[in-house]
């Protein structure tokens, strides 16, 4: 056993923790707001935390729950937050009104509104089915003005059935028959259904036409510029997340859980693969996880100023970019 001076000892420890706090301080720190509260869509974050992918990356994150997609990119566009994770056309809509904001991940690529019903309604073509029921319509959300489109696009005929405002209330609604129909985001309010043991169906709206990128990384245009790397990291770190997710969704489920053990376990086992097949697409299959194409985000927004959520274009090369995900 070889016997160091204290002098000597003191001096390495000194050293070790200097090399600690490098270390640590190296990390660049950034904020990652969602688009609402932790549910088990953002499984795959909490896994890419967990597993460790943003550190690898020397990036150290906190990630905060949201208050909408809207809000979201409101505080990304002031670098309230450095990334945000929500909806492709609050991106459109936010850079309209003039939030310097940019996708650079289209993770959630297909629109995830639906017709919810319960089994028993034996709704299979919305084009008659619908008629003599009453449906729910959140009239305050997206889902509400893409009801209103595809009531058009469908020639409906709005006198052959019922419609009553539902915002916030869609599962109480059609658990007590109340109505028939709800419309809404199916991961959610149909699976909330089904955990509470109800026998529940959907028809997507992306099958009758209304098809629409969804949720998204997004970051300040000022962050690219300063710090490209960083974003690249972040993209890199993230989407290997999902990626992951993709291959071990017990991990990721897991992973959620054992972040937020007072979440609904059943709702959330039932969420995930949900979530996960949202993820697939052409773009994808082409370009990669993440990847979104000009054709796509003009055909968002088409259908946006065609439901009066926008009044008029922008150029969408401005407000997305695949270049942090190659």
């Amino acid at each position: 056993m070889v016997c160091l001076p204290k002098s000597l000892l003191a001096s390495i420890a000194a050293i070790s923790i200097g090399l600690c706090s490098t270390s640590a301080s190296a990390l660049d720190k950034v904020k990652l707001r969602l688009d609402w509260v932790f549910g088990a869509e953002h499984a795959p974050i909490f896994l890419a935390m967990e597993k460790g992918f943003f550190k690898d990356e020397g990036i150290d994150v906190t990630v905060l729950p949201g208050e909408g997609s809207s809000v979201t990119a409101k505080l990304v566009g002031n670098r309230d937050a450095d990334f945000g994770y929500a909806t492709a056309d609050q991106v459109l809509i936010g850079a309209a009104r003039g939030l310097p904001i940019v996708a650079t991940a289209v993770v959630l690529q297909q629109n995830p509104t639906a017709f919810i019903f319960k089994t028993s309604a034996n709704i299979k073509d919305v084009r008659t089915d619908l008629y003599g029921k009453t449906l729910g319509i959140q009239l305050k959300s997206n889902t509400g003005r893409q009801w209103e489109a595809l009531k058009k696009s469908l020639k409906l005929d709005p006198t052959k059935f019922k419609e009553v405002p539902a915002d916030g209330a869609l599962v109480p609604l059609i658990a007590s028959n109340r109505i028939d129909v709800g419309v809404g985001f199916y991961f959610n309010d149909a699976l909330k259904l089904k955990a509470s043991g109800e026998d529940v169906s959907w028809i997507g709206f992306e099958g009758l036409g209304v098809k629409m990128y969804s949720t998204s990384v997004l970051t300040n245009e000022a962050l690219i510029k300063e710090k490209p790397d960083l974003v690249k990291r972040f993209n890199k770190a993230f989407l290997k997340g999902w990626s992951y997710s993709l291959e071990h969704p017990k991990e990721a489920y897991d992973a959620f859980v054992k972040a937020n053990p007072s979440t609904d376990k059943v709702y959330a086992e039932l969420k995930l693969p949900e979530v996960l097949k949202l993820t697939q697409s052409d773009d994808v299959k082409a370009g990669g996880l993440g990847s979104s194409t000009k054709a796509g985000w003009e055909s968002l927004q088409d259908q946006l100023i065609g439901m009066e959520m926008m009044k008029s274009k922008v150029d969408v090369d401005t407000v997305f970019t695949n270049d942090f995900i190659k």
